[in-house]
């Protein structure tokens, strides 16, 4: 089965198709681990369903688990989410749909493993209800595409610089190589702003070498190519066991929009009640992992395949980035756009109304604290 262009987003080819775009990645299944190929029997493409596979699957699940649990997942109301695999960045939708938090909401999670900009014209274009990119869904919309963020759940950067041993601070780059994805990668901006906090300036007394991915970026500093860069948690966990110097973990440092909802204008016109479900279950969804260490840590090493020390250690960097409130600041959203009219060579000025919409979540958090 393969994944096609047709009309809205994808389509379903019963054939395999050369030209196919996009082929089912990594998904997230309450059955088993995280995997290199989609999990047998879950659907990871935001794709219309044939009534056969449907009643097929129906009818194996009343058999199993009887008309009662049949009828319970009949009412639930499924929404697709748009999410990456690749850090830890989705935890907070993870851990609630692990156990059942949506469910008792009465929502139907289905993740869908995509790339991030195709995520947000899937979004506008209804194929998904949510997307867990809230830098690609800020930026998508400083360009003008209805979508806004209506919930941060990291209101800070799950990153840190990395450098060779013989490098020990930030301010001795100077004169020094740092390897970057891009000159418009997210994480480059990161890398400059916190140059810049250091006294050391980006463009001048640093040579930018763009690299690629976090891989390609990892392998060159351990070549000595570049001799620093920065790597996302867990792999700059991995990073340190290999013999390389953690100068700043970002997430102490820096406030950025790095992880949370972004949703269509439309459907914040159409379901502001699901909305704010979805984000009570994302709340619910950090509380448990913050009152079940335990049990979160081994979520972590299923899902992601991390050892035990890394997973305890990636887990307890990634609470240190996880909003309170559901919101980032105003001057982080600020940042974010200029971040973003940068990369566009643009000099319009555009409100923070333009890109977020926090209502629904401020509602939800007064409502969560008065309990």
């Amino acid at each position: 089965m393969t994944l096609i262009r047709k009309k809205g987003i994808f389509s379903r080819s019963a054939t395999p198709c050369v030209s196919a775009e996009i082929s089912p990645g990594p998904s997230f299944s309450k059955r088993g681990n995280l995997d290199l190929r989609p999990i047998e029997g879950e659907r990871v493409y935001p794709l219309l369903g044939t009534r056969n596979v449907f009643a097929g699957f129906f009818v194996a699940l009343a058999v199993a688990l009887g008309a009662t649990s049949l009828a319970y997942t009949a009412n639930l109301e499924r929404v697709r989410v748009g999410y990456s695999v690749g850090g830890l960045i989705p935890f907070p939708v993870v851990v609630a749909r692990e156990n059942n938090l949506f469910d008792q909401l009465g929502l139907e999670i289905e993740l869908i493993n995509i790339p991030p900009t195709l995520a947000v014209t899937a979004l506008v274009s209804g194929d998904l209800q949510y997307v867990i990119f809230a830098g690609t869904t800020l930026n998508a919309a400083v360009r003008g595409l209805p979508v806004k963020l209506v919930m941060v759940h990291n209101d800070r950067p799950l990153f840190s610089l990395m450098s060779r041993p013989e490098v020990r601070s930030v301010k001795e780059l100077k004169g020094k190589v740092l390897g970057i994805a891009s000159l418009t990668s997210g994480e480059s901006f990161l890398s400059r702003r916190l140059l810049k906090e250091a006294g050391v300036d980006p463009e001048r007394e640093v040579t930018l070498r763009s690299i690629g991915n976090t891989p390609d970026r990892l392998a060159a500093l351990r070549a000595g190519l570049v001799d620093a860069t920065t790597l996302t948690v867990p792999v700059d966990i991995q990073a340190e066991k290999l013999g390389l110097r953690r100068l700043v973990f970002m997430g102490e440092t820096l406030e950025s929009i790095n992880g949370g909802l972004g949703v269509s204008e439309r459907w914040i016109q159409q379901k502001p009640d699901q909305i704010k479900k979805m984000i009570t279950g994302v709340f619910r969804g950090m509380a448990y992992a913050r009152t079940h260490r335990p049990e979160s840590i081994a979520l972590v090493m299923s899902k992601w395949k991390m050892e035990r020390d890394v997973a305890e250690k990636a887990f307890d960097l990634m609470l240190r980035t996880w909003s309170d409130n559901g919101q980032a600041s105003e001057q982080a959203v600020q940042v974010g756009i200029e971040e973003s009219l940068k990369v566009l060579s643009s000099k319009q000025s555009v409100p923070s109304s333009k890109v977020i919409d926090f209502t629904l979540v401020r509602e939800v958090y007064r409502e969560l604290k008065a309990k």
